[in-house]
């Protein structure tokens, strides 16, 4: 059960693995932002700073997702590069993007080359 809504219980077994990977995302931290606003869904923005780095999501729906990690200090840039992304669907990106090691950590990525069109949102870093 994700607040008063019960995921089993929905007709489509297609979204379950979307769904579960959202659910993952809230497990391992992640705060949402709803595009352009709550009341008027576009896209759903998933985002989580930890160990120098701030890992973000963006859904359009379950199969037009993009999942990215920068680094912290390229955030004050205008337009940080990511050290990692991937487009895909909500499942596949999310859960990839979830066992990313930590950044820092001896195999995690750490070269910034792409720029993506990510919102960065300025008070996430507090």
């Amino acid at each position: 059960m994700v607040g008063a809504l019960q995921i089993d219980a929905w007709p489509e077994p297609w979204l379950r693995p979307h769904l579960d990977a959202l659910r993952a995302s809230v497990q391992a931290g992640f705060r949402f932002l709803h595009l352009p606003r709550f009341d008027d869904v576009l896209a759903v923005q998933g985002l989580r700073v930890s160990h120098g780095a701030m890992d973000m999501f963006r859904a359009r729906s379950a199969d037009d997702a993009l999942a990215a990690r920068f680094r912290i200090e390229d955030l004050e840039r205008g337009s940080p590069p990511a050290v990692w992304h991937r487009y895909g669907s909500v499942a596949d990106v999310v859960m990839e993007l979830l066992g990313l090691p930590p950044h820092g950590a001896a195999n995690a990525p750490s070269l910034a080359r792409a720029r993506l069109d990510l919102w960065v949102p300025g008070d996430a870093l507090s």
